[in-house]
Formats: structure tokens, sequence, C-alpha cells
């Protein structure tokens, strides 16, 4: 866009294609209207420009945009809350009288757009939350633009062979705005429709709904599991030492995936080094490897022959993950991961809703963070094949060895055990002196959470945590870390991992955010902190 194109288009008046508004922060504001332009409910087919800096009547605001500011507003598209991601672009302007921002939104082929659960259309001017009509006109437009095979009925199903209860319990309710679901009235299937998990028409799930919902899903699409093996030694000739198969709905597959790695080739270990610490060490960052098993759920070709996706772990110190489909649309082994494409964007979108993707087309840069944190070397991808996708990950070698006799050892030598802690069978922990009593009361829940026994406490009211003590300084870098390895996390999980009092990381949390090193995006109930861009 050219300055002339962008004043011609300040000098008209808000339209159907045209908003403007003088602020840059008002997330909720331009997602809505992003939204809006993309569903293109009239079906012009033309480009919507939302223009920041610009005040109702064309001229410009006079504010300045720093580049941190620009940079988030890049995230609008891949932060997760528009869903699927619209097809969209952003233009800063420096002008003499301020500055501008063009965003320009590209309808979708794909309708109806959600933003934070809700369907937004603009009808002339004005945007507004889409009625039932709305949105049955852009359920029918994205049936005659064609349907991609995730979205495609699958007629050997019924609906008695989903799991309701999933869909109803657990992903609704993340999926779409509270407010919506208690207005909706409609049957289920026809919620389920309206997300695309069920054709009205043929009367069957499609197939995202099969994989999403289904008890045994891999009765209609047979390679619809995840094997995990393994191996003694460093190929698949090796004896099997362990073998598992992750069978079921989507929905409940990643849960246990997620514990499954954690507690396993993820699993932080406890070893000692002195008589009073303990080294917590892992040979796979667990974040890491459910990432990469993510992906390749994500991104799998579901239609192309019976293999599964393989989890193969050996015993030499390596992990392969692969899948079936190699690199899809406009990825070539030119471009990535700089580039990102989605064969499976249901799914995609569904394991967003659930909470297990955070943000689209940042997984693998965050996952070569990881690794080279825990001291693993960078993931190896194999993208030259057509008909498969490889990433292989190698052991942490950060100077522990595991002995084929169990014993820990350093470089230096073996690791003498911490004087006076004596294991149980059981698991307990014991000093010479009698058992360690656990903090009475206090429950971390998955999602970080501090419960009491008796229900949920202030965080406030927590009692001091017993750890190293900071100077301002150190602990302004140790939150800053936090933030960057947990983008999105809350105030009380920081507490727990920084090992300080509540207060402290308030206090650290607002000389970060005025130094604007962290911001705090979202609303107060579902926001978190990120590391300023």
């Amino acid at each position: 866009m050219t300055e002339g194109e962008l004043r011609d288009l300040m000098a008209r008046r808000e339209s159907e294609h045209i908003e403007r508004t003088r602020a840059f922060d008002k997330a909720d504001k331009m997602g809505q209207a992003i939204c809006a332009f993309a569903n293109d409910l009239s079906g012009s087919g033309e480009t919507g420009y939302l223009l920041l800096g610009v005040e109702d009547d064309g001229r410009i605001s006079g504010r300045r945009l720093d580049e941190n500011r620009f940079a988030s507003l890049g995230g609008l598209k891949t932060d997760g809350n528009l869903l699927p991601p619209p097809a969209m672009s952003v233009e800063k302007f420096n002008l003499p009288e301020g500055d501008v921002v063009a965003i320009s939104v590209f309808p979708s082929q794909y309708p109806p757009i959600r933003f934070h659960g809700q369907v937004w259309v603009r009808i002339g001017p004005r945007k507004s939350i889409a009625t039932e009509e709305d949105i049955r006109i852009l359920t029918e437009r994205r049936i005659v633009a064609g349907l991609r095979d995730e979205e495609r009925p699958c007629p050997s199903a019924k609906l008695d062979d989903l799991d309701m209860n999933l869909f109803k319990g657990i992903y609704l309710p993340q999926a779409i705005d509270a407010m919506v679901i208690e207005e909706d009235d409609r049957p289920a299937i026809e919620q389920m429709a309206a997300l695309r998990f069920y054709s009205l028409e043929k009367d069957c799930p499609t197939n995202a709904g099969v994989l999403l919902f289904a008890r045994h899903p891999e009765r209609y699409i047979p390679s619809a599991y995840i094997q995990y093996v393994k191996f003694a030694g460093n190929d698949n000739a090796g004896d099997i030492l362990q073998e598992s198969v992750f069978r079921g709905p989507l929905v409940k597959v990643v849960q246990e995936l997620d514990t499954f790695v954690k507690t396993g080739p993820g699993a932080m270990r406890p070893v000692p080094v002195s008589a009073l610490r303990e080294a917590q060490v892992a040979e796979y960052p667990s974040w890491a490897l459910r990432e990469l098993i993510l992906n390749a759920i994500i991104h799998r070709d579901y239609f192309f022959g019976n293999a599964p996706i393989k989890f193969y772990e050996y015993d030499a110190g390596r992990i392969e993950i692969s899948n079936p489909g190699g690199l899809f649309g406009r990825v070539n082994p030119q471009n990535f991961p700089r580039a990102s494409d989605y064969r499976n964007p249901l799914i995609a979108e569904a394991l967003k809703m659930l909470g297990f993707v955070n943000k689209f087309n940042r997984g693998i840069a965050k996952v070569c963070a990881d690794l080279e944190a825990n001291g693993n070397l960078p993931p190896d991808f194999d993208i030259n094949k057509l008909t498969e996708f490889r990433v292989t990950v190698v052991a942490s070698k950060s100077g522990l060895i595991k002995r084929p006799s169990g014993q820990i050892k350093s470089e230096s030598g073996p690791i003498k055990p911490s004087s006076g802690l004596i294991k149980r069978p059981s698991g307990q922990i014991k000093s010479e002196s009698g058992p360690i009593k656990p903090s009475s009361g206090l429950i971390k829940s998955s999602s970080g959470q501090i419960k009491s026994s008796s229900g949920q406490i202030n965080p406030d009211d927590l009692p001091l945590k017993k750890g190293r003590k900071y100077t301002p300084l150190e602990h302004d870098e140790a939150v800053l870390e936090v933030v960057r390895a947990n983008p999105g996390i809350k105030r009380e999980p920081i507490y727990l991992r920084v090992q300080s009092s509540i207060k402290s990381v308030y206090r650290s949390l607002k000389r970060l955010e005025m130094a604007k090193k962290v911001e705090f995006r979202g609303s107060n109930k579902t926001g978190g902190w990120y590391v300023c861009t």
C-alpha cells in the first residue's frame, strides 16, 4: 500500500470495508473487526481495512507507535484468538502528523471465523455478533468453496459413536463464549455442525469429529493412533524395552500423551550433588517433546496409508517422531520453518481451544530454545521426503551420564547420595529423624492454580516460599526468564517457579512492565504475561 492509497482510505467514510480507530492497543476491538472483515457476510470478496491511529473524522490522531507495540500487532493473526487464522497483512506508516497502521484483511474461503469463540460480521459501517442465520450463510459458503479431508463426512460413523460428554462438557465450554452457549438452544448435532464436526446433510460426523470425539476413531480412520516404542540400542533391531499405543478420541489422547511425556522420556529426575543440594536433570525437555508430538498430530495426513504417528525412543540416547505426510501447502524445504501452513486446521483449532497449543507458527522456535536450555543439540528435521515428516532429538549430554547399572556419574566421578535422606520403597522421603511432612493443605492443580483442601484461596494469603534470597535485580531477571520460557503465564505460577513471595513477584512484574520488558496481554481472567517483542 502506498501513502497515497492510505490517505485515500482515510478520507473515505467508515463502511462495510473500512474501520478507523485512534488507539493502537485495543486488542479486543481489533480482533472483532478483523473477524468481521474476514467473514465478509455480504460475499463481496473485497479486502477490509482496519486503520489504527486515525480519528473518526479521518484525521491522524498524532500518536507515535513504538516498535515493540507494532511487532505485537502481527501476533493478532497467530495468537490463537482468531480461528481459523485469517489472511491479513500489517503495514506501518510514519507520517509527519503521526503514525498510522493499516491492517488489510482478506475474505476467508472457509468461514465462519471466530474471535474468542464468537462469530463477528459487518453490516455497513457497524460490526456485530452474527445471528444464527448469518452463521448458516457463512457455513453454506464454506461448503460451496469445497471441503478439506478433515471436513468431509465420515458416512460409516454415526452420532452414537461419538462421546458427546467430551463435546458438551470439555470442548464446547472452551471453544464458545459462555454467554453464547447459554443463549443457544439448538440440539447438540447442530452445534457440532456449526463447528464443522458434523454433517447435517449426510447425518454423520465429519472426519474431524471422528478424530476428536469418537470412542474408537481407528475403526473409521485406521491410522488414527500413536505408537510409542522404546528400543535397546541405537536402531529398530534392538530388543523392545517398552511399548504403548495411544488410541481413542484426540481430546483424551493428547491429555494422556502430556502425562506420559512428563513422567516418562521428559521426566525431571533429582540427582544429589552434595549433602544439601539436588540437581533436577532430564534427558529431554518435556515441553519440547510434547510440542513435537502435537505438531505430528496437527500436520499428519490421516488419509495416506494406514501408518500411525511413530514415537520411537532409543536407549542409546535419541528420540524419533515421524508422521505420514510431508511438508504441506506453501511450506517447502527452502522456507521451513519460517513459513507455516495447515493440513488439518480444524484439528489445530481444537487443540488450541483445549489449551494444548499456545500460539500458532512459533512452536519450532520454542522447541529449539528449550532443547538448547536443557543442553540438547538442535532438533534434526528430515523434510525432504514426500510421504513422511521426521524429527530426531538427541539426549542431553550436559555432564550427567546414566550408567547401565543405573548409577549416576558426573564427568568428575560418582555423585554421592545426600547424607541423611532416605527414599522409601513407597516413595516417601524420610530423614534420619523421621518423615518429612509435605506442605499441609496446599494443592497445585495442573493449570498452576493454587488451592487449599477446603477450596480456592487468595494467592496473596500464601506463605513465603522458602528458597534462595535475591537482590531486586536478580529477582527481576529470574521472573523475566520464567516469563520468557512460559509465554502467557499468570502471576501465581511465576511465584512457584521463582520460589519467593507473591508480593515480590508482583513488584518485579511492575518494574519489568515499566521497563517495557514484559507486558500483560488479554483479559484479567484469561490473559497472561509475555516478553515484549
